[in-house]
């Protein structure tokens, strides 16, 4: 480039790329083009430093992150944001009963009225997102607290439409909706592989109970499940409803519920032998299928757990089944014998698999006396 701008002897007035071949012009452009990349540095750093500057206060205008566990999202999208759960049919207004932990939508139209300041018309809304406390009363603001035991989500609707109309607009619009039922607690006991507490919601069943508590007890009677409510006992036939679908016969559960079921007749006396609130592990061990730890199920017999362990195998020695206590003492064949929480169960080898094993060092040996008995024969029948 330079180069192009050095002058020449031509008599032309100008040169290639339009500069001018005055002398003095090109030694002021060469001056210019040996400052310029100086001049450019210290602009370009300028320029940067007032990017940085820039970036610096709008990070500092930034918003941080919030530091608590409530999501930084509008309240209509957390509340819709859930698992539902699944449901046999729609729920009817007519005969949910509310209880603490029901999560509801309440939304009032007050209807159009004019600012009297501005004088400007608007509508007047009032929409809240309300949880039952455990006390069953709803705050609702502008309303006070209602308590809704006892009463449905229908009914709900009607009270607090009389108030809205009796306290804010005569014509205002009322929708009470039910955006997430609530979870309690009822017993299971008796009969049952896991008797206590169980979580359950409005919507759930008898049976889904029981399944719940882990099924019903080898020794449970077949035919009979109580469901005691207020006091009150109620033989539940669970066969009908299996059979012909009678929902009659799995009914829906409710706060203070609790579920019976028995022993059959000929265990109903040994039913707190099968009772146990130690929830220590059954150790299965030995020549069986699948060793491992099991769940310790009251009235199981170690036949039992060896079943649920895949069974013996065949080189196992079933009448030599052994039951370690937890205190180190033990139990020789007790293939029949109801295990204990924290009991070890052994199976041994069987005794024609240790034989079968110890082949090859009695081949070795019967090897070894033909040798012998050959080189005694050869002995003697060679003359001295």
């Amino acid at each position: 480039m330079r180069r192009w701008l050095k002058p020449s002897s031509g008599t032309s007035p100008m040169r290639r790329g339009g500069y001018p071949s005055n002398p003095e012009s090109s030694e002021n452009i060469t001056k210019l083009t040996t400052t310029w990349p100086m001049k450019v540095n210290k602009y370009s750093l300028t320029l940067l430093v007032q990017i940085g500057c820039l970036f610096g206060q709008a990070n500092q205008q930034m918003l941080l992150p919030p530091t608590g566990t409530e999501p930084q999202t509008p309240i209509l999208y957390r509340e819709y944001d859930t698992v539902p759960i699944a449901l046999e049919q729609p729920i009817d207004p007519e005969n949910y009963f509310l209880g603490p932990g029901d999560r509801l939508r309440i939304n009032i139209s007050g209807g159009v009225f004019e600012e009297p300041i501005t004088g400007e018309w608007a509508l007047e809304n009032i929409d809240n997102y309300i949880l039952v406390d455990p006390t069953g009363n709803l705050i609702i603001p502008r309303f006070g607290s209602l308590n809704v035991l006892g009463m449905t989500l229908a009914d709900l609707q009607d009270e607090v439409s009389r108030r809205a109309k009796d306290q804010i607009y005569e014509e205002a619009l009322v929708a009470v909706n039910l955006i997430r039922v609530r979870t309690f607690r009822i017993l299971a006991y008796g009969a049952v592989n896991q008797p206590g507490f169980i979580t359950v919601t409005p919507v759930t069943r008898l049976f889904d109970c029981l399944r719940y508590a882990k099924g019903v007890h080898k020794y449970a009677h077949s035919d009979l499940v109580y469901l005691i409510r207020d006091g009150e006992r109620t033989s539940i036939d669970l066969k009908t409803f299996l059979m012909e679908g009678n929902l009659q016969s799995n009914p829906v559960v409710r706060e203070g519920d609790r579920i019976y079921v028995p022993f059959n007749d000929e265990m109903a006396t040994q039913a707190r032998v099968f009772t146990e609130y130690n929830n220590n592990e059954v150790i299965v061990t030995g020549f069986v299928r699948s060793p491992r730890r099991l769940t310790h199920i009251p009235g199981y017999s170690a036949r039992d757990y060896i079943a649920m362990a895949g069974g013996i195998l065949d080189i196992g020695n079933e009448s030599g089944c052994r039951i370690i206590r937890a205190d180190g003492s033990q139990l020789r064949r007790a293939l029949d014998e109801i295990v204990k929480p924290g009991d070890i169960i052994d199976v041994p080898e069987a005794a024609k698999s240790k034989l079968f094993k110890n082949m090859g060092a009695i081949q070795s040996l019967t090897s070894l006396a033909s040798l012998i008995l050959a080189w005694m024969a050869i002995d003697r029948t060679t003359p001295d």
